[in-house]
């Protein structure tokens, strides 16, 4: 079986500019817990519910010692309080994307997610995102 066998062909995906309540209540909306963030029509990233944790909305951000804080240095703090703080899907989203083709095996696609530790998988055809592959579908793949 290959990725055009098991892909979500209609994704769900959102703009950089949106609010991560916007990425949040369309998540909840369609039962998924992650949105492919495109920007004039060319994927540039990824926000999952993972981003949405650690918020100050919540008062759940990371509570630091001053020591690491020194250790850790000036922009690594700066890059958690952008996350924590900020309002925009650009502000939380993963930029460095995993993707694959339509006619990569689902051996190499698992192989790829277990690789990178993530759940979802941009199926591109070329420049264009053509659909997307979660462990629901293969899930669905092994059932089915």
């Amino acid at each position: 079986m290959h990725a055009s066998d098991v892909m979500t062909r209609n994704v769900i995906s959102i703009s950089p500019d949106a609010t991560i309540l916007q990425a949040a209540q369309m998540m909840l909306k369609h039962h998924i817990s992650g949105l492919p963030v495109v920007d004039n029509g060319k994927l540039v990233g990824i926000v999952s519910e993972g981003d949405c944790l650690r918020r100050q909305e919540t008062q759940t951000q990371r509570r630091r010692s001053r020591w690491l804080e020194f250790i850790m240095g000036p922009g690594r703090m700066a890059e958690e309080y952008a996350h924590t703080h900020g309002s925009k899907i650009a502000e939380v989203m993963s930029t460095a994307v995993q993707s694959t083709t339509e006619d990569a095996s689902l051996e190499d696609i698992v192989r790829l997610m277990e690789k990178h530790r993530i759940k979802r998988l941009p199926v591109m055809h070329g420049a264009k995102m053509v659909g997307i592959i979660t462990r629901a579908n293969l899930m669905h793949a092994m059932v089915g």
